[in-house]
């Protein structure tokens, strides 16, 4: 007997940033369950997410019909809506789950589909859906496919294939009944489109989706789509941070204001990683000095990044050590920031990851108001890029973008931002449109320093 109207079911593969967010915008109800199915490595970070009385976590081999099959299995709801972690429900989705439930002839269904861009190029793709939908009655799995769970049941579920088991459900449930397709939008990632290019990742689909059609199998599809050179490679966002203790870290700027402000310092790197999590593509790390400090910079970070010791004597070992340590651990593209940019726009970071994946022989650079830079990102490691480097001078860029010329590195510069060393980087960041809340609100909350940052 089912217990609560509704089960969401989101199966997930290293998707455990996506997953968060999209755990944010669904409050617990007492008549929703929530399932997430793993079908990856344990992850603690998971496992910290999915702690909320509503949500349960369960694991399974990888792959979305097979998971989605073990997320039902869990479900106590009276329908199903199937989820994926980089979509987002409407406000009011549990209202278009009610309507189609009072029709007695709608078996299943699915919402609007919209992508977050806003390049033109997802409008004509989000057009092209509506009319398959309208025309062809098929919706697809990146829409929310909702279906009665008695429904679901009788038809043995989803085929745990591996490619094309969302076309192949919907084309069953048709068999079933009637389909009600909501008019409310699901907003979905366009990363797919973005880091593939619109059209050729739209014509890739279309081709599968023909292909399948005229009867070739979802094994020989599926061996086609994952061939390497289709294959998404993964991506790392590190932030080069120092944990936050009495007396080290930020002298200019905690000289200037009198004191040592260690809540500042801590303002900063907090507003610094909730910038980073803006990125849906990459891994957030954070490497940390000193190397014992993990321990603290897990108590004031949480779960949402992974953490890493930093290695070696100066900055430039440390950080060439960083970049090698994830190349190591299999990431083809690697942006490295520092702890000091709270009001930092995700548009530079997204500029910054996009130029990578169009040249591998990139170094990318975000360069600073001061002659250095806040951001440098690679596809490869390259020592000489951090030895003999004039750090804390207005000589760094210069003689970085220099030293990439002689390894034969392309070097792209993403828009130029500001990071916080001196009081008058205080200012700049509390004119700033966005972020930095911790830090704008630390601010506040300090009459003194509100007065000399607000001094000209």
């Amino acid at each position: 007997m089912a217990s609560h109207e509704v089960s969401i079911v989101i199966p997930v593969l290293n998707d455990t940033e996506p997953l968060r967010r999209l755990l944010a915008t669904l409050p617990a109800d007492p008549r929703v369950d929530i399932v997430v199915v793993n079908g990856g490595a344990a992850d603690d970070r998971l496992t910290a997410i999915c702690r909320r009385p509503d949500v349960k976590l369960r694991t399974s081999a990888a792959g979305r019909g097979r998971q989605m099959n073990a997320g039902a299995s869990a479900a106590a709801g009276r329908w199903i809506v199937f989820v994926h972690a980089d979509t987002h429900l409407p406000p009011k989705w549990l209202d278009e789950i009610r309507l189609a439930s009072a029709d007695p002839d709608a078996v299943g269904g699915s919402f609007r589909f919209r992508l977050d861009s806003g390049a033109w190029q997802a409008r004509l793709i989000e057009r092209a859906v509506e009319w398959r939908v309208r025309w062809l009655d098929l919706a697809y799995g990146d829409q929310a496919l909702f279906v009665r769970r008695d429904v679901f049941d009788a038809m043995g579920g989803y085929r745990e294939w591996l490619l094309m088991e969302d076309v192949d459900f919907v084309r069953r449930l048709r068999q079933a009944g009637k389909l009600y397709h909501s008019a409310q939008p699901v907003l979905t990632s366009a990363r797919r489109w973005e880091r593939g290019g619109w059209w050729r990742t739209s014509a890739s689909n279309v081709m599968l989706q023909a292909l399948f059609f005229a009867g070739v199998a979802p094994e020989r599809l599926a061996g086609w789509y994952a061939h390497p050179s289709r294959r998404s490679t993964p991506e790392a966002l590190v932030v080069l941070a120092r944990v936050p203790s009495g007396g080290r870290g930020k002298s200019r700027l905690t000289r200037a204001l009198g004191g040592d402000h260690l809540e500042l310092r801590r303002a900063l790197l907090l507003d610094t990683l909730d910038a980073a999590r803006s990125v849906a593509d990459a891994d957030l790390f954070v490497a940390c000095e000193p190397a014992d400090s993990i321990g603290d910079m897990r108590a004031l970070v949480g779960d949402g990044a992974r953490l890493f010791p930093q290695q070696g004597d100066t900055l430039g070992d440390r950080m060439r050590n960083a970049f090698a340590h994830l190349f190591a651990a299999g990431y083809a593209t690697v942006v490295m920031i520092g702890s000091d940019l709270p009001s930092l726009p995700s548009s530079h970071l997204a500029e910054a990851f996009r130029f990578l994946r169009e040249r591998p022989d990139a170094l990318v650079i975000g360069p600073a108001s001061d002659g250095g830079y806040y951001l440098i990102g690679l596809r490869r490691v390259c020592p000489a890029l951090f030895t003999s480097i004039p750090w804390s001078t207005p000589d760094v860029l210069t003689t970085t973008t220099s030293i990439a010329e002689t390894c034969g590195l392309i070097v792209s510069l993403v828009s130029p931002w500001h990071d916080v060393d001196t009081v008058d980087d205080l200012r700049r960041v509390l004119r700033d449109a966005h972020g930095a809340a911790r830090t704008r609100a630390w601010v506040t909350a300090h009459g003194d320093v509100t007065q000399l940052v607000s001094d000209c």
